[in-house]
């Protein structure tokens, strides 16, 4: 998992693993890819198939956003299974190492960005649910940025990984063969850096805060009151996924600042890589936090599976009454 620098620090292929092994970082991994793509699946089944879930305009954001990790769970995590068990990439050409880098920088760079636009969005839906009130707001409001977010970073990341304008240098001993060369340049890794990561990372943290905080000051009003729990359960679910993501990434890029600045020094050339390959855990951990806080899917699961239950030990037990009286 990138982070724009996690490959500058020059390492050698045995110390980018140091301290977490290739092989608990290798079986990690494995355990947590499958039933994490599972449970992608099983959301999006729910969530496009049911109506009511597919038309939530809250919804649409975390639809996109359970995409793009799917891509990463098939793609950048088994990938990376596969270095730490052999040793080099196992598809050793020039497009699988760009599509890799895509995939690890680009659409995890988006998950951000998504959820950067989640949070701005739960303010509209919540406090001013008026601007989504006719089909003309609703697609400005909420279906166009949508749209303009997920155009422009699919376009951006595939300009600057598939059509650089320096020479890729692969690695196929690397995950991801390395790391793009545009990191490298200083107009466009920079603007990458800043817009793409800096920015949807403190407009995360800026407006959840700021959330809470006003849930917090406007609790006494009765209004407000009906409000929050008429939202709770929108609310409750872009802050969890947003608190996912600050506890793996937040670390990781406060060390890669001076990383990127140009201070280097032995314990952050250490520490880096382990926060990068703590970054995993976003994609492989995000489904569940998603599944939890949509308890209309889950919920219902439950209840099918315990009448389920229920008729299979029913008769058995109306049997055994049977018996008891005939004796």
């Amino acid at each position: 998992m990138s982070a724009n620098t996690s490959n500058n620090t020059g390492d050698t292929f045995g110390n980018i693993y140091r301290p977490i092994p290739p092989k608990i970082r290798f079986w990690l991994l494995l355990v947590l890819d499958i039933p994490a793509v599972l449970c992608s699946f099983f959301l999006l089944y729910h969530l496009l198939l049911k109506r009511d879930l597919r038309q939530a305009l809250h919804n649409h954001v975390v639809i996109v956003l359970l995409f793009v990790i799917l891509w990463v769970l098939l793609i950048d995590v088994p990938s990376y299974i596969v270095v730490l068990s052999t040793g080099y990439v196992w598809l050793a050409f020039p497009w699988f190492c760009n599509i890799w880098s895509f995939v690890t920088v680009g659409l995890f760079d988006m998950i951000a960005i998504l959820m950067a636009l989640g949070s701005m969005e739960r303010h509209i839906l919540v406090y001013h649910s008026a601007w989504m009130n006719s089909t003309r707001k609703c697609f400005l409001f909420h279906y166009l940025p949508l749209t303009l977010v997920t155009f422009y970073g699919i376009v951006f990341y595939i300009w600057v990984i598939f059509f650089p304008s320096c020479s890729n240098i692969y690695d196929y001993s690397q995950p991801s063969c390395g790391y793009p060369c545009y990191i490298d340049q200083q107009i466009v890794g920079n603007y990458d850096f800043i817009v793409n990561v800096y920015i949807p990372m403190l407009t995360i943290v800026i407006f959840n805060v700021g959330l809470i905080v006003r849930q917090i000051r406007q609790k006494k009003r009765i209004d407000q009151i009906i409000q929050w729990r008429k939202h709770r359960k929108m609310i409750v679910q872009m802050l969890s996924v947003c608190c996912l993501y600050l506890i793996f990434y937040l670390p990781c890029l406060i060390s890669a600042m001076p990383i990127h600045l140009g201070f280097l020094n032995n314990f952050l050339i250490n520490l880096f890589p382990v926060l990068a390959f703590t970054a995993y855990f976003i994609p492989l951990l995000m489904p569940y936090v998603v599944l939890v806080s949509l308890p209309s899917i889950w919920q219902k699961w439950a209840i099918i599976k315990w009448m389920k239950t229920q008729n299979r030990v029913a008769p058995v037990m109306a049997t055994a009454t049977v018996e008891r009286r005939a004796r």
